[in-house]
């Protein structure tokens, strides 16, 4: 099975109609997998992965209100409205890959959709949704706000692409959690140096300086991969997780229980020597008649 770092999974749970398994109109729902390849599996299992899932395409919305008493009320109303809403689309999930162009130049703008009521409810989009919900066409603009990040795509993105989702969490809190992956879609055609802050030796060490990463093994110490023994890293994320599991299965011991030690009293020097010099004279003198070893 291929070697899937956790910095290149990602475990998300899907909304009714937002996803169906691939080759069948049956829907899915629930936890799955997203892979910085931008493939989708059933489930959270790493190793053995479950069905292929793939997002639904655009559908117009149905915007089905019922037949109720209320809704013919409401329906009378606001007729515009109503005609508004069931004329309007559902904005479609659309992950942007970067092209040819934007490897070359290092970086590439990626958009995002918010519902206003919602304050997780990001959606990635291109850039046509956006000009749309901009010009108020064939979407709920007033259900919508856009947005966009520069990602970095090279030799290193992690701590770029997390430095500008920090400052882009300013006007929209939580986007982060749309971009877990901070180094989806990067390519390595250089050396790659760390200046701190993100790779950790295995024993929560920080590492400085050059690195590579290894297609099985993760990021490893050193500008290339070499045939002699060379530590693994972790990112900083991983260190932490790694942390929780041996917190979890070290057994911690019960506290010792405190002993209190007593101080000696302290006697003044004076009083000390008389009862030194006391005991002296009065304990008698003992001659001791010395051992003699026979000659033999």
């Amino acid at each position: 099975m291929p070697y899937f770092p956790k910095s290149k999974v990602n475990i998300k749970e899907a909304l009714v109609g937002e996803f169906r398994y691939k080759n069948s109109k049956e829907s899915f729902s629930g936890k799955y997998l997203e892979l910085s390849t931008g493939r989708y599996y059933a489930g959270t299992d790493v190793i053995n992965l479950g069905r292929e899932i793939i997002l639904i395409a655009e559908e117009t919305s149905i915007n089905i209100m019922g037949n109720g008493y209320d809704t013919q009320r409401y329906n009378k109303i606001t007729p515009k409205k109503k005609k508004f809403l069931k004329n309007t689309k559902t904005i479609p999930i659309n992950k942007t890959t970067p092209t040819e162009e934007d490897y070359q130049r290092g970086y590439y703008r990626r958009y995002f959709a918010r519902r206003i009521n919602q304050p997780k409810g990001y959606i990635e989009v291109n850039l046509d949704t956006v000009k749309k919900l901009q010009e108020k066409v064939d979407y709920d603009y007033n259900l919508y706000e856009v947005g966009s990040i520069t990602w970095a795509l090279k030799n290193g993105t992690r701590k770029t692409n997390n430095n500008n989702l920090r400052l882009l969490e300013q006007t929209f809190p939580f986007v982060s959690s749309l971009f877990p992956i901070l180094n989806e879609f990067e390519i390595i055609d250089g050396p790659l140096t760390t200046t701190g802050g993100e790779l950790y030796y295995e024993d929560g060490r920080e590492y400085i300086g050059l690195y590579h990463v290894h297609p099985e093994k993760g990021p490893m110490v050193g500008a290339e991969h070499i045939n002699k023994p060379h530590a693994f890293l972790n990112y900083s994320e991983e260190l932490s997780s790694l942390t929780d599991n041996i917190d979890r299965t070290i057994p911690i011991p019960p506290p010792t229980p405190s002993v209190e030690v007593k101080q000696p009293s302290q006697t003044p020097l004076r009083s000390m020597l008389q009862d030194r010099t006391t005991t002296a004279r009065s304990t008698p003198s003992i001659r001791r008649t010395p051992t003699r070893r026979s000659g033999y």
